[in-house]
């Protein structure tokens, strides 16, 4: 077995009586994409190895003793969105408020944050949260806060009002739209159409919001699974049980004009898929599968997210940088540093500075194995260089 179709089926957890025949899927599903791929990702420059900015440009912003922060998201009004999910092993609210003034509240509110009663009106287990660009944050709730543990609630979108803090909306994710040991995690939005990726087995859902209807595409696809291994400072990722870690689509982001959408496991590849795929009835599987374009080779990523001009954002896990990629195909390494400890999904204020937490996720029960996680944990600002991207 060679090396690819080898590690395809360790980190999907092959029975050795059955490594022959993964063996040959493997093959089947990595070869014949391959030169296509090979051929488009060349078009692409590689990332510069120096980074742009030096230390004096990232401080520390806010810092916490007992919570895990993944997700930053400032609103306009000066406050900022904190997601803290309960499957890294939080224990308290998963959605914060935090103030200009510092003070953190649970959002929208308390009893959306409990952590018992009806599944239906609480958040189980955080998994995304963006704003769209009609002033909504959607939230995703894989109902899975434990990883390693099955489902404890079916899957739901929320759409929340800012300003009121209030839950407009509950969305359920169809069970059709799901498979055994699917966990939805990482959710874009775009007009009437949410794009949701599924880390626990590779896919994109399409959620028609208006219709409450979800879809599944490209189930399994090679570039929606975990085909490398998850790679720290530290080298390679393994979990409880001495396994590779390994973790299918998790980070999703549309473009500002819905036209396409980017996708990839945290091990994997960037991936870019027109999103009129979707959309059309006469698609055939052949040109779906086609239709997804390998965008850059990155690093392992910790999270994404992408500005009003299509500049996608990346927390670098591996190197603990701060990378960016224009829809140019320029990329940038704004920022290395030791501090950046497994960087999660980082934040933009629109005002020239980037918020992104060192949340030490490999420190976390998140893989299985005890907690060591170094406290406090700490959310940076970076200031973001002014001058625009070399060409």
């Amino acid at each position: 077995m060679t090396a690819l179709p080898r590690l395809f089926c360790l980190l999907h957890r092959v029975r050795p009586g059955r490594a022959a025949s993964c063996a040959v899927l493997a093959t089947l599903l990595l070869n014949p994409l391959a030169a296509p791929l090979s051929s488009t990702a060349a078009w692409a420059l590689h990332m510069p190895k120096v980074p742009e900015l030096g230390a004096a440009a990232l401080t520390p912003f806010m810092q916490s003793n007992k919570q895990i922060w993944t997700t930053v998201l400032p609103l306009p009004d000066g406050r900022m969105l904190l997601e803290a999910p309960a499957w890294v092993g939080n224990t308290g609210p998963q959605l914060y408020a935090r103030a200009p003034d510092g003070t953190l509240t649970p959002w929208p509110d308390t009893a959306w944050n409990a952590t018992d009663g009806d599944p239906a009106t609480r958040i189980v287990s955080a998994g995304g949260l963006i704003r769209a660009a009609s002033g909504s944050v959607w939230v995703l709730d894989s109902g899975v806060p434990d990883h390693t543990k099955p489902p404890v609630a079916a899957p739901k979108l929320l759409e929340i009002d800012p300003a009121r803090n209030t839950v407009l909306r509950s969305i359920p994710i169809e069970a059709a739209a799901l498979r055994p040991g699917s966990i939805l995690s990482g959710v874009a939005v775009h007009d009437t159409t949410a794009y949701v990726a599924d880390s626990g087995v590779g896919a994109v859902l399409v959620v028609d919001l208006a219709a409450r209807m979800s879809r599944r595409f490209l189930d399994h696809h090679p570039a929606l699974v975990a085909t490398r291994p998850i790679v720290t400072p530290s080298g390679e990722l393994h979990d409880a049980m001495g396994r590779l870690a390994a973790l299918d689509a998790s980070m999703i982001a549309v473009s500002p004009d819905g036209s396409w959408i980017v996708v990839q496991p945290p091990s994997g590849y960037l991936s870019r898929i027109a999103t009129s795929l979707f959309f059309d009835p006469d698609v055939t599987p052949a040109a779906f599968e086609e239709g997804v374009t390998q965008w850059f080779k990155t690093p392992t990523l910790g999270g994404m997210t992408i500005d009003s001009n299509g500049t996608l954002y990346w927390s670098d896990v591996t190197t603990g940088s701060i990378l960016s990629y224009t829809t140019g195909r320029i990329p940038r390494r704004l920022i290395t540093d030791p501090r950046l400890t497994w960087p999660t999904t980082p934040g933009l204020d629109g005002h020239g500075h980037l918020f992104v937490s060192a949340s030490q996720i490999d420190h976390t029960t998140a893989f299985g194995g005890p907690a060591s996680v170094k406290w406090p944990v700490t959310v940076y600002d970076l200031t973001l260089p002014t001058t625009p991207p070399p060409q």
